[in-house]
């Protein structure tokens, strides 16, 4: 649903053997493969859980951001767990903070932005462009408990300051519906937001497969973050065989 703004451990079934498989049927998965359909990058790439920075006495929701331990450690799984799936994924790590002269947080939209900009021009397939972050929000509204373990509740953000925003919803209103058949719960939904209540755009007018995915809260752990990266990498592989998804720009 759209607001305004304001497993188990069991074994998975096992795959046929190369032998087995058609030779067209190997030959579309390497194609996939090769061809990079998803880019993952970070636009607040420190943000952290305050669960894994006790050590560095951080207690405070303002202090879980951190230099080494963030969401780039989901953003990387997601490109594993995809490359795995045999959907061709990139991942950029850049720590904007030291990348930019005179950084500004404010600004960390634009930098972003001329990040995924570079990676257009360099792969013409990309349907993909998953701007991966971690919310503010507490541990109440950020934690799903199923099957006898917690996961971090995700929820996306789409931005109504460029023209085409509704096919941004369209794709992560379609992720939602997917996941609620995965882990009923696990997405809190969809926030729009416009320019007077946000950033306005979020890089979303890039693509209609631009978005932005808040995985768990201050209070979650890496844990319970990558448990929901890895249902929601199932979702993207699913997603990307279909010719109703975004087209590559």
């Amino acid at each position: 649903p759209i607001a305004a703004a304001e497993f188990d451990d069991a074994l998975p079934a096992e795959k046929p053997s190369a032998s087995a498989q058609p030779e067209a049927a190997r030959a579309a998965d390497e194609t996939r493969a090769e061809t990079k359909q998803v880019f993952i990058y970070h636009s607040h790439n420190r943000e952290s859980w305050l669960p894994e920075l006790t050590g560095k006495g951080k207690r405070k929701p303002a202090d879980a951001f951190d230099e080494e331990i963030n969401v780039t450690l989901l953003g990387a799984r997601l490109a594993d767990k995809l490359e795995e799936a045999g959907v061709g994924a990139l991942h950029s790590e850049k720590d904007y903070p030291t990348a930019v002269k005179n950084f500004n947080y404010n600004y960390s939209y634009s930098y972003s932005k001329t990040t995924v900009k570079e990676v257009l021009a360099l792969h013409d397939g990309l349907a993909f462009l998953l701007d991966i972050h971690r919310d503010s929000a507490r541990r109440e509204k950020t934690t799903l408990e199923f099957g006898g373990k917690h996961y971090a509740k995700l929820y996306f953000i789409i931005g109504q300051g460029h023209p085409n925003w509704k096919e941004n919803a369209a794709l992560a209103e379609r992720i939602h519906e997917e996941l609620e058949r995965s882990i009923p719960g696990l997405s809190r939904g969809i926030l729009t937001k416009g320019s007077k209540h946000g950033h306005g755009e979020y890089n979303q007018s890039l693509s209609a497969g631009s978005l932005l995915i808040e995985i768990g809260g201050v209070d979650n752990t890496l844990e319970e973050s990558r448990r929901t990266i890895d249902v929601l990498a199932s979702v993207i592989a699913r997603l990307s065989q279909e010719t109703s998804v975004p087209q590559p720009v």
